[in-house]
């Protein structure tokens, strides 16, 4: 059964609680610029109180970086380490990577709580929630298995919905650009007593850039937040559908592919402080429906005839092609492939804090489920009439205690984590963090630990249309190491600098990847021999408030660059030794002195393997520039606006397979906003 494009997809009741900002409800933090000394930051233990003093590589995004993005992934293309590879553009579909490792080996955790996608990590980040609807955006760029779970095997993005504003608004946004790009979202903010509310709902479209490349992205998205004495909650109910052309997304051999996702996720959040302890806690839902057709179907494209063959008559094509044909009569493609996923997860942690130390101790327990036409092993409950007739489930726990020492010089703390999983047994996960303070400005910072990620399920059960998974496979580890110096300084009281270098390891054994071995032409997900991954980053980024006159509010550049010490001998490596080696990012904001704002992107990438395609072979380069404007600002009703540019220079690439990306685009976008 397809999932309605024109109706929202149904929440699942779920309830959650996490770790919640340290200041109860959060402020309106929309256009606020925050002086690096001054970012309070998630990072991996909870425990961090200031980017200054973080022990691990972090990098906070500004609000202005996000807000006009049709997904957050657009403002991740220019953050240091991060690798942002799109089959979708406009947030259709993306993958993470950060620094080398692949897209399953990213965790996410949003508002505290860890989300999973079980079936494959190509829709970890189908996130229901509009970028807009963000006031907090951070990556950790080192892996926190201890901490963030299973999947902070290279690295994790933190964020936090900005669901507290204290003010009573409503707002409507409309854009237009390239492609017939369209999308409206309207949006409204009100308070009850102690409570805020926040409800949003958008739609966007795009014809393509290419033929089967047309998309429909919608979502709904409701978030609370309570505070009542001592006591902090958090609520989100959020949904979305996409429904997209898939052109080569997963296979050119069959490129008039098709996709239509759903994700909903509810949780809660809570948090207390009792003297020296602080308590918190919760559960977590997520569902998401996939269907995927290897042959669009659909008028003009495949329809299924009466004796159960899928035929289309294309404008390429001089005679109807039959999918999946491969002999008089026969044909091994029996149409889409429908997946439905169900996580459920509870956590709590507990933290005791004494003189100079912090002593912690935290679970996360949670269930994933599947069921699937082509995932998973025979359900005895399947009935004739239904398309799920394959399925499986696995429990998993994540759990750690920790102890911190901090003086006025020295932060350091030990942790020793556990995973349990119930198809992949027990995994013992240390990790050690120290942090150096010299004087009132720098710092050295060293991290070690140990982190796992288990097989999705695509990895233990896919087998068709010449890509073949194992169930056989092991979980994979990286013992990984990071060093750096950081120094945050204050030029003025309205301005900071931060300048940050780090070197980095990562040594991975049992790594999953698909491969094709050399003659073959299928690919095989199979277990990877230990190989080494090593680099470094420089980043230096400037941030200043809003003046008078022109001046620049936020500027960051970095350069990241790494190696691994094993290529693809004998075969094709598609995600594991597919890495960006260098990569050089900018962004620049000038703003001040008259409504108008000017930003400036930038990204240059130089890539290790055959995924990533461009007319230049030796150095990607993709820039982008944005003009933002405010009318009325102050009054109850105001107006922005913007016009952003992407893709300046109108390259042509691929960042996975053949998938070919729009080149230069446009959008123009308006927003009215009420403020009682």
């Amino acid at each position: 059964m397809r999932l309605n494009n024109t109706k929202w997809a149904l929440l699942v009741p779920a309830l959650a609680v996490a770790w919640a900002a340290r200041a109860g409800v959060e402020s309106d933090t929309t256009q606020v610029v925050v002086a690096l000394d001054e970012a309070a930051v998630i990072g991996v233990d909870f425990e961090t109180e200031s980017l200054a003093d973080a022990p691990k590589s972090l990098t906070v995004l500004q609000p202005a970086e996000w807000q006009s993005s049709t997904s957050i992934t657009e403002a991740l293309e220019f953050i240091p380490g991060v690798d942002v590879q799109t089959r979708g553009a406009w947030g259709v579909q993306t993958d993470i990577s950060i620094r080398g490792g692949s897209f399953e080996q990213v965790a996410l955790r949003v508002d505290g709580m860890r989300w999973s996608a079980p079936h494959t990590g190509h829709h970890l980040m189908n996130i229901p929630i509009d970028p807009e609807d963000l006031g907090h955006v951070e990556v950790v760029k080192s892996g926190a298995g201890p901490w963030a779970g299973v999947g902070a095997f290279s690295g994790t993005i933190n964020m936090e919905t900005n669901t507290g504003s204290r003010q009573n608004r409503a707002s409507f946004t409309a854009e237009l650009g390239s492609f017939d790009w369209q999308r409206v979202r309207a949006h409204v903010d009100w308070n009850t007593g102690n409570m805020s509310h926040a409800l949003s709902i958008s739609r966007a479209s795009t014809s393509g850039h290419i033929s089967n490349a047309d998309a429909t992205i919608q979502r709904l998205m409701y978030g609370w937040t309570w505070s009542t004495g001592a006591h902090r909650f958090k609520g989100l109910l959020a949904g979305e559908t996409k429904a997209f052309g898939a052109q080569n997304f997963y296979t050119s051999v069959y490129p008039n592919q098709y996709e239509e996702t759903g994700a909903a996720v509810a949780q809660i959040t809570w948090n207390t402080d009792r003297n020296n302890w602080r308590f918190s806690g919760g559960v977590h839902g997520r569902f998401h429906q996939d269907r995927f057709e290897l042959y669009r179907e659909g008028a003009g494209w495949y329809e299924l005839t009466d004796d159960g063959f899928y035929v289309a008559l294309l404008p390429i094509m001089s005679a109807p092609d039959t999918a999946g044909l491969y002999a008089p009569g026969l044909s091994w493609y029996a149409g889409a492939n429908e997946h439905r996923s169900l996580v459920g997860a509870a956590n709590v942690l507990a933290q005791w804090k004494s003189g100079n130390w912090t002593l912690s101790a935290a679970a996360d327990a949670r269930t994933e489920a599947i069921r699937s036409n082509r995932l998973g092993q025979p359900l005895a409950d399947a009935t004739e009439d239904s398309p799920y007739t394959l399925g499986e489930a696995r429990q998993n726990l994540d759990a750690y205690t920790s102890a911190k020492w901090s003086t006025d010089n020295w932060l350091a703390t030990a942790t020793a984590g556990l995973n349990a999983n119930s198809r992949f047994g027990n995994s013992f996960l240390p990790a050690a963090q120290v942090v150096r303070k010299l004087g009132s400005h720098a710092r050295l910072f060293a991290s070690a630990g140990r982190s796992v990620r288990h097989p999705s399920f695509t990895d233990l059960y896919y087998n068709i249309g010449g890509a073949i998974g194992s169930d056989s496979l092991q979980s994979e580890y990286a013992n990984h190491a990071e060093a750096g110096f950081r120094m945050v300084m204050r030029p003025s009281d309205a301005s900071s600098l931060m300048v940050e270098a780090t070197r980095f390891y990562r040594q991975g054994t049992n790594l999953i990847d698909w491969i094709r071995y050399d003659g073959s032409a299928v690919f095989e997900a199979a277990n990877l021999s230990e190989i080494e991954f090593q680099g470094g980053d420089l980043t230096v980024q400037y941030t200043a408030a809003q003046a008078d006159a022109p001046r620049i509010t936020m500027a960051r550049v970095s350069a990241t660059w790494m190696d691994a010490d094993r290529v693809s001998a004998g075969f094709t490596s598609n995600y594991v030794l597919d890495f960006v080696r260098t990569k050089y990012d900018a962004v620049i904001r000038l703003e001040g002195g008259s409504p108008l704002a000017l930003t400036v992107r930038g990204s240059m990438q130089e890539r290790n393997g055959v995924a990533m395609q461009w007319e230049d072979a030796k150095l990607l380069q993709l820039w982008g520039a944005e003009v933002s404007f405010n009318g009325n600002d102050g009054a109850r009703l105001a107006w922005r606006g913007s016009v952003r540019l992407d893709n300046a220079f109108d390259v042509q690439y691929a960042d996975r397979g053949s998938v070919l990306q729009p080149g230069r685009m446009v959008r123009f976008g308006l927003t009215f906003e009420w403020t009682e």
